[in-house]
Parts: C-alpha cells; structure tokens; sequence
C-alpha cells in the first residue's frame, strides 16, 4: 500500500485488511505499508504495532516509486502480491474474491465497472474516469474495463520481470501494458466487483492537472511502442 500522510485512515483500514487475511485458509500474507522517505520514526513505529511492516520509498517519493519500492521489498516466496489504495476507498473484502479468481489469471482487478461492482465518486469524475479506461483500453489492447484502478492481484514473479519507468498514477497503467507484453496474446485478466469508496480522513494526493498531462504523455508513449512493434 502505497501511503503518503494516511495514518488516520491506515489505523482503521489495516485491522480490516488482516482480519480478511488471517480467515482465509491457507493464506500467509505480509502487508507492506510503503511510506515517503521523510516518514517520521513515530509514524513507522506505529504502523509496525498495527502489523504491518513499514517500507520508504526509493530513490523519491513518487507514486511509480512507492510502488517500485513495495514490489522490491515483496517476499521472494511470494506467489502474489495485491497493490491498494491506504486511504479506505478499496474493500478488503474484495482481497477473497481476487484470491478465489487468481488461478485462472494473470491480473485480478477489484473492478467498479463491473457487475456487482460500484464507485462513490462524482459524476464528472465517474465520466473521466470511464472515458480513460475505454481510450487506454483501446489504444493499447488491453481488454478489462477498469484498467485505472490500483486494487489489483499480480504475480509476484511477473513483476520481477518487467521494468517500470512512469512516475506518477500512470504506472497503474503501464503495469497492465508490460504485463500483457510479457505474456503476449495468452495474457488473462480476471475482474472482480469492488465498491470504491470515498475516503474518510485527509485529502487526495492526485492534482487535476498533472494527473491528466502525465497519463497523456504516457499514453502516447505505449501506443508509440505499440506501433514500433507492428511495423518491425
């Protein structure tokens, strides 16, 4: 879980999250809570008493290296690893449902664009939202309709396989890209209904502007690499 001053939100979300992870049969999980480098030694300390193991971010305190650096401290035992939000807007009931789904896929997305699946944002966002799934989905070829979401299950191995350069929330993206080129035309995506909620405590990290300029950039970028593909 990347986690950026969520402390108030990560007291009551990690009791949750490891009361679905010890029920589940079979399951040895570790929650990895990965905090910007100038994280205070209080904050860390008391992420620790909650169970879960404080990470820092490196080399900046981007999202894409947040989630680098969360990828790199995974077990290597590890058979997946499950990416959310730390400010309670993704259920962890939903972690039951990408576990149950995980054997048949190589993704399992908790997905509001589903059946069953649901989201508490504004209808302006709701729009924007939808219309980036349907224009990366096409543009790239990826075919799941909710690739902008960070509720998602991955292969640990997988992961170590691919190298990611985006820095900011377009990495959720370019993930799913360098995924589905790894595994060609056999790569599975399973999706899962989730209910996306709005958080409880603080405000959201993701600023309009760049939000929007960065996924653009990144868009033209894969599409770029995608069309370098085709013609060689």
């Amino acid at each position: 879980m990347p986690a950026y001053d969520e402390l108030p939100n990560l007291r009551e979300l990690l009791p949750r999250l490891f009361g679905v992870l010890q029920s589940e049969e079979g399951v040895d999980a570790e929650v990895l809570v990965v905090l910007p480098d100038w994280a205070p030694k209080v904050e860390q300390d008391e992420i620790a008493a909650l169970g879960a193991t404080p990470v820092l971010r490196q080399p900046s305190d981007s999202f894409g290296d947040a989630l680098r650096s969360g990828f790199a401290a995974a077990r290597d035992d590890s058979e997946y690893v499950v990416t959310l939000d730390a400010d309670g807007s993704h259920d962890p009931e939903t972690i039951r449902s990408m576990l149950a789904a995980a054997p048949g896929a190589d993704v399992v997305i908790g997905s509001r664009y589903v059946a069953g699946g649901a989201t508490d944002n504004s209808l302006p966002l709701r729009v924007m939202s939808k219309s980036l799934n349907v224009v990366y989905g096409k543009v790239l070829g990826i075919s799941c309709k909710d690739i902008s979401t960070n509720y998602k299950l991955y292969r640990r191995d997988d992961l170590r396989r691919i190298s990611l350069k985006c820095r900011d929330f377009d990495v959720v993206e370019e993930i799913l890209f360098r995924l589905r080129d790894l595994h060609g035309p056999g790569f599975r995506v399973a999706e899962v209904p989730d209910h996306f909620r709005e958080r409880v405590h603080g405000v959201t990290k993701r600023r309009l502007g760049p939000f929007v300029v960065s996924y653009v950039v990144t868009l033209v970028r894969l599409r770029w690499q995608v069309g370098r593909r085709r013609t060689r």
